[in-house]
């Protein structure tokens, strides 16, 4: 959201909603025991000082993206950092067994009209704030979903990425008449090798009932999700929510549609009738041929 000068100043992201919006998460996973691929921006997950110390690299990728990077160094620079920082909630879910997986070094877009020096700098920034925390990741969800640079990411470690959603305006048309399809049933899609990488499919949004999006309700996206699940069971399927932490700070009726769709997940593993993997053990779990059905 740095980029959003609105939502920057309007201050609803904050140290406080956020640290509300990541114990629901975490207890809601803890409660059901379930696993999550937790995907972190590693400016967010290092911590202040780690950044202040890379500041020579951030100030050479902001001459790269200007735009990207006109909120973000003023507020370092001031001081201004309620928000910005998420290193305890990287900490506390990576200690409770969740696979920690990247999401860019500052969010940049990592498109393949993205400049190589760009990503050659994103990646020595990375580098840097892996050590600081103490982990590196082998998973990537690409910042706005926008896959590219595959080869240079395979070449700095990187061994699994999540599929980008359709971006067109009538894929987000679909996407959005798709909410109020409660019999949804595509569980078809499963992980894959591609050019030597494990692919997980793009899967689907846990709705953000914000702007047009709020006329959908809370029951219908719950539905929905029950759907998914049965013909998952049915059938030997796949599905695969995301969404951001943030969503549920400004639409927070998300939250209950996030604890009802995950307790009912709960109930499905204590039956038997599905594992909770984190993308890197889907992967294994369908690539080793195991029958079973996932979430």
């Amino acid at each position: 959201m740095a980029d959003q000068p609105g939502v920057v100043k309007a201050g609803a992201i904050c140290d406080a909603s956020l640290s509300q919006a990541y114990g629901l998460i975490k207890r809601v996973l803890d409660t059901h025991e379930l696993k999550a691929t937790c995907a972190f921006v590693s400016a967010f997950a290092a911590g202040a000082e780690a950044l202040r110390a890379n500041q020579p690299v951030l100030c050479e990728l902001a001459r790269h993206s200007p735009a990207w990077f006109a909120q973000v160094l003023p507020a370092i620079e001031r001081g201004q950092v309620d928000g910005w920082f998420g290193d305890g909630f990287y900490t506390a879910l990576r200690a409770a067994g969740h696979e920690m997986a990247w999401h860019g070094a500052t969010h940049l877009c990592l498109a393949d009209q993205t400049s190589a020096d760009a990503v050659e700098l994103e990646l020595q920034l990375a580098a840097s704030l892996f050590d600081a925390i103490g982990h590196t990741p082998k998973t990537i969800v690409f910042p706005r979903n926008v896959v590219g640079h595959l080869d240079r990411l395979e070449r700095a470690g990187f061994q699994t990425y999540r599929a980008g959603p359709p971006s067109a305006f009538t894929a987000r048309f679909s996407g959005l008449a798709n909410e109020w399809k409660v019999w949804d049933s595509r569980v078809q899609a499963k992980p894959i090798r591609q050019q030597g990488w494990r692919v997980s499919p793009a899967g689907f949004f846990l709705n953000w009932p914000s702007g047009v999006r709020s006329w959908v309700p809370v029951g219908v996206t719950v539905s929905r999700w029950k759907s998914l699940l049965r013909a998952a069971v049915e059938h030997g399927g796949y599905v695969h929510m995301w969404f951001h932490p943030h969503n549920l700070i400004t639409a927070p009726a998300m939250q209950r549609a996030f604890e009802q769709i995950m307790s009912e997940v709960g109930q499905l593993v204590r039956a038997g009738d599905m594992v909770s993997l984190t993308m890197s053990e889907a992967y294994s779990h369908f690539g080793l041929g195991h029958e079973g059905r996932t979430v």
